[in-house]
């Protein structure tokens, strides 16, 4: 059994039984649409006798056009932690530099990290700062955008110009939670149009379908993407993995509606998690909000002990900061949360 810190978001099983509030996993709580519910009772049985031909170009499709891009530059996956793991089985590990802090799985398995200079607080400039440093010393950069689990976006105008200006080496952006963005067509990677960028995405988050397993490599880098289209299983994804993941894509509503409410949500949760804490990062475009402190236990038992679960990070492992992540709940989960912390 995984210790707490060491289970990742949405994990519950280290903690005793009881009903909790889960704003650990980052997850959008409003979800998934109601087409995917719709999608679930119609799948016919006999279509999944068969192995699932034609399953993962159905999906390639419908996300390309959701991402405004090429689905011929677009290599299907089973969500981004596939293709971390296989970047990290084709390229040389000591060669690739992580501007951290960053997700659980790239630190894992790139051990050569770049984090903020001692007692500095991390903001987008320094993060910037480090990226412009690891692309003039380093083959390949690595780094989540928006960050997990601190929230701050780079711009791509800015990403895109120190790419241009270090051709020789590779920018790859984790971009699990763009699409939390209004503008996420314009503001990704995948608009800067070089060939030294990979974007990694997949719409499991925004959706509120992490139990299907979808995703997708983009690059205009033809050496990479064939090198990772070599690696694919024969069934990249399940019949029913695509289904319900195209139903939510062609969802456009539903994702507009939702995603504005949920960053109201998150600004709502920002003002009452600064009544309580001082290191709140402020003012990002996403829909969880990061919290330094330097007993991130502690915090994670402040909020269990209101039945409110959040994801603790020990800042003395590699690629950490102390603190905890909470996700922005629902509009009528905030409010239960908020009568719970102040009642305490």
């Amino acid at each position: 059994m995984q210790t707490l810190l060491e289970s990742q978001g949405g994990d519950l099983r280290s903690l005793p039984a009881g009903p909790y509030l889960d704003l650990g996993t980052c997850v959008n709580r409003y979800g998934p649409p109601p087409s995917v519910a719709t999608a679930l009772r119609d799948i016919d049985p006999k279509h999944i006798l068969a192995h699932p031909y034609g399953s993962e170009e159905a999906f390639t499709e419908a996300y390309a056009a959701f991402m405004g891009a090429d689905p011929e530059r677009l290599v299907p996956g089973r969500g981004i932690t596939e293709f971390i793991r296989v970047l990290a089985q084709l390229l040389p590990t000591d060669r690739v530099a992580v501007i951290t802090p960053d997700y659980t799985d790239t630190i894992r398995w790139f051990p050569t990290h770049l984090p903020p200079p001692p007692g500095t607080t991390e903001t987008v400039r320094t993060r910037l700062e480090r990226v412009g440093r690891a692309l003039r010393t380093h083959p390949y950069v690595f780094l989540s955008n928006p960050n997990n689990p601190l929230g701050l976006y780079l711009h791509r105008d800015d990403l895109t110009a120190l790419a241009r200006a270090n051709p020789r080496s590779v920018l790859i952006v984790d971009e699990a939670y763009i699409e939390f963005v209004p503008d996420h067509h314009e503001l990704s990677m995948v608009r800067g149009g070089l060939p030294n960028v990979v974007v990694l995405r997949s719409p499991n988050k925004l959706f509120g379908i992490a139990g299907t397993r979808t995703g997708a490599l983009w690059t205009l880098n033809d050496d990479i993407a064939r090198r990772v289209a070599e690696r694919k299983l024969n069934w990249t994804l399940s019949h029913i993995d695509s289904v319900l993941a195209t139903a939510a894509l062609t969802d456009l509503a539903w994702v507009d509606r939702t995603r504005s409410a949920l960053l109201r949500d998150a600004t709502e949760l920002e003002g009452i998690l600064a009544e309580r804490f001082d290191g709140v990062v402020r003012g990002v475009p996403v829909h969880y909000r990061f919290v330094a402190v330097d007993d991130s236990l502690a915090a994670h038992r402040f909020f269990l002990d209101r039945g409110v679960v959040v994801r603790a990070f020990d800042g003395t492992s590699p690629g950490r900061v102390s603190g905890v992540r909470i996700t922005a709940p629902t509009n009528v989960e905030l409010t239960e949360l908020r009568g719970s912390l102040r009642s305490h």
